[in-house]
């Protein structure tokens, strides 16, 4: 059987693997500074509407559902790649259990 490298990751799935990861550490940080927050007593400030706490709470609200968006885009982008270089590769019409033209 021979080794076959994986191919590199486009540039497509690259940006959405930043992003994701870039909305993800930014919601989990808004979530420490609120947890903090209310731990140091500034809970009236906090819900007050005033200042940078409104983003901090709703940051998250909108982040994390876009990040689980994108992960499943990135799934999708990423298993469309697979199965076009396993077409490409040479086994037939790309379907797994098909072994026509291996030896």
């Amino acid at each position: 059987m021979t080794q076959q490298t994986p191919p590199p990751a486009s540039r497509l799935q690259r940006i959405l693997a930043y992003i994701i990861a870039a909305l993800v550490i930014l919601s989990l940080v808004c979530i420490a500074a609120i947890l903090i927050g209310t731990a140091a007593g500034q809970f009236a400030a906090q819900g007050s509407g005033q200042g940078i706490w409104p983003a901090v709470f709703l940051l998250p609200y909108g982040a994390l559902p876009i990040a689980f968006v994108l992960i499943i885009v990135l799934l999708i982008v990423s298993a469309r790649r697979n199965r076009a270089a396993n077409a490409a590769g040479g086994n037939g019409t790309g379907r797994p259990g098909d072994n026509t033209g291996r030896r």
